[in-house]
């Protein structure tokens, strides 16, 4: 007798019932591939719209950053156009001081110069001076004004002329009488002349040795001009 090869299904406690697979199973190779949702619809457009905080913060972002641009711009061109203006004016103080140092040299340079024409000055006048308290405290000085200007004249003389103030006449005859009578000189009085002068003819030539005349010879050494002093100082 055929022994039969069923189990009834109520003693299959201890077995897993076998069951075919369904043919719209998922491909186990795709089980890391997120879901697809199952309809079509967008998401809700109200949760990627920006709240109020956002946009504030955008905002104080775009400005911060806005005042910050500005703020070195401004500062960049401020500090270009400060130091343009500081130039110009470094500048122009520089040339204000050069024209001040050029005006300076010159006026240093006219005030030596003024002080050397007034010591120069101060100089002949004591010069002066000092020859007219001579003449005066000692007359017989011109003695030697006479012998100076004989010895300019040239050996062959004839008929030779001295002039000399009265004064000056009379000490010349004293001191020098006896060298000038034997070369047939002749003493003549001039009240023209001043005293410490004289003046020489003789051979139709003239020398004159009064004060004015050394006195503008001096001078013109030294390239100065000035006149002798009047008489009667």
């Amino acid at each position: 007798m055929m022994t039969s090869n069923f189990i009834l299904k109520e003693k299959l406690t201890a077995y897993q019932r076998w069951e075919m697979n369904s043919l719209d199973a998922p491909d186990p190779t795709l089980k890391d591939q997120p879901a697809i949702p199952e309809n079509n619809t967008q998401p809700n457009q109200a949760n990627s719209l920006p709240t109020e905080e956002d946009i504030a913060a955008i905002f104080q972002q775009a400005k911060t950053a806005g005042y910050a641009a500005g703020y070195q711009e401004g500062s960049t061109a401020g500090y270009t156009e400060g130091r343009k203006a500081a130039e110009v004016e470094v500048k122009a103080e520089i040339a204000r001081l050069q024209t001040l140092l050029s005006n300076l040299d010159q006026d240093l340079h006219q005030i030596d110069q003024q002080v050397a024409d007034d010591l120069l000055d101060l100089a002949i006048a004591l010069a002066k001076k000092m020859v007219i308290q001579a003449l005066k405290l000692k007359p017989e000085l011109i003695v030697p004004i006479v012998q100076e200007a004989i010895r300019n004249l040239p050996n062959a003389m004839q008929h030779p002329r001295l002039y000399l103030h009265p004064d000056d006449a009379e000490i010349v005859r004293l001191h020098l009488n006896d060298q000038l009578a034997p070369d047939g000189w002749s003493i003549r009085e001039d009240t023209q002349l001043s005293r410490g002068g004289c003046r020489i003819e003789a051979n139709g030539s003239e020398i004159d040795a009064s004060p004015e005349v050394r006195w503008q010879r001096i001078l013109s050494a030294i390239g100065h001009n000035d006149s002798w002093l009047e008489k009667d100082e």
